[in-house]
């Protein structure tokens, strides 16, 4: 009898060891479960009701979208050729409106971050040539800074100022044949091998203008010009005629010296062999006053400018190179002046005139950010910039600028 209980209590004592033994086996259902998972709990939703909607965008942003299409990709600069075709008045109005670009890029990267400009000049002009020499010089003084392609650019001269008076031509045959008639493919043979063969650029600098009007109040008009700038007196507009007519006949007649011209005062800085500035001042007498960036019989003339005089006397200094000039007349009288050899950017009732190279905008609003008017120090990025704003035409073989 007790032999029998004891056996019962010690199965009894098996069994209770056998369950709580710890072995996976001798687990129930729900304490395998919570063993194999025992961080199971989510406490996300306690952290979702405190989440701002700002951090929920931000997390998005993290994430991505959850749509799978993928995320366009940025694309590169792009190039825009630009093909100019006429003579120095329509250069004059595309480094005017090229200088306006540049001015407001400055200041907001829109155009040009994304855009890479290909300037492009085929010389044009739209007047029949003569041959005489009174008017074959005027119409190279019309296509100065073509002349001036040619001379730097073998290529230039052979393959596109030739096209100068054949696309007149051109089009004038293909207007007065019938329109059945095939059209000439020279000139779009010429322009493909232009665009493509033509990747180096000639650097022309710009020159900025300041002109003082009479009567006007405030701030002189800004103005740049490119080749050419003509200040004439217009009571002395047929003593100049006269004088040219002279000068090309290589004669002077006892009549003209006796006439005077009008007084103007001007302070420069002359250029000279040794690169060394000297800032002269002078008075001189003249019926007209012509300022070239373009020399006529050089391939160097791209850092200083040629002001020639039109003046009766001969003993008067008729030529100067500079870089900065400012002119102002001394007596009760005022002049015209055009720019680029252009009629429509004409202006009249001129007292005075100050020329310099123009700035780079990009540099002057960095060196204005830096310091106050007065102070010439660079620093930052302007050290590192050119001052100076050119315009790059393209042509075949360039110049080292």
């Amino acid at each position: 009898m007790y032999q029998e209980e004891e056996e019962e209590d010690v199965s009894k004592r098996v069994s209770l060891l056998s369950v709580d033994s710890g072995i996976e086996k001798d687990l129930s259902d729900m304490e395998e479960r919570e063993q194999r998972n025992p961080f199971t709990r989510s406490w996300s939703p306690c952290f979702r009701g405190r989440m701002k909607p700002e951090d929920k965008m931000a997390q998005e942003n993290i994430k991505g979208p959850t749509s799978s299409t993928p995320l366009p990709k940025e694309e590169g600069n792009h190039t825009a050729r630009i093909v100019m075709m006429g003579d120095d008045r329509v250069l004059g109005r595309l480094a005017k409106a090229y200088h306006s670009i540049r001015k407001r890029e400055a200041k907001h990267l829109i155009l040009t971050k994304r855009l890479n400009l290909q300037i492009y000049y085929i010389p044009v002009t739209d007047e029949p040539i003569v041959n005489s020499p009174e008017s074959t010089s005027q119409v190279g003084d019309r296509l100065s800074l073509a002349s001036f392609l040619g001379r730097v650019d073998p290529w230039y001269e052979s393959n596109i100022n030739s096209l100068g008076a054949m696309i007149p031509k051109l089009a004038g045959t293909q207007s007065s044949h019938s329109r059945s008639s095939e059209p000439n493919h020279f000139l779009v043979d010429v322009l493909s091998y232009y665009l493509r063969c033509g990747l180096q650029p000639v650097h022309f600098t710009l020159y900025s203008v300041k002109i003082s009007v009479s009567g006007q109040t405030g701030s002189p008009v800004d103005e740049v010009f490119v080749s050419h700038l003509d200040a004439e007196f217009p009571e002395f507009k047929t003593l100049r005629e006269n004088l040219r007519q002279e000068r090309s006949s290589r004669r002077r007649t006892r009549k003209t010296l006796g006439t005077c011209g009008a007084v103007v005062s001007m302070n420069y800085s002359k250029v000279s062999l040794s690169k060394q500035e000297v800032v002269q001042g002078r008075s001189v007498m003249t019926c007209g006053v012509v300022i070239s960036a373009i020399s006529p019989n050089e391939t160097e003339g791209l850092d200083f400018l040629t002001v020639n005089f039109d003046s009766t006397n001969p003993r008067c200094c008729t030529e100067i190179r500079t870089q900065n000039i400012k002119i102002r007349i001394l007596e009760d009288k005022t002049f015209t002046v055009c720019l680029d050899k252009d009629c429509r950017r004409k202006y009249t009732h001129v007292q005075s005139i100050e020329i310099s190279p123009c700035l780079d905008p990009g540099y002057c609003l960095q060196t204005s950010s830096k310091f106050s008017v007065g102070e010439e120090r660079e620093a930052g990025l302007s050290k590192y910039m050119c001052k100076i704003l050119p315009l790059p035409i393209n042509t075949f073989t360039g110049i080292n600028h």
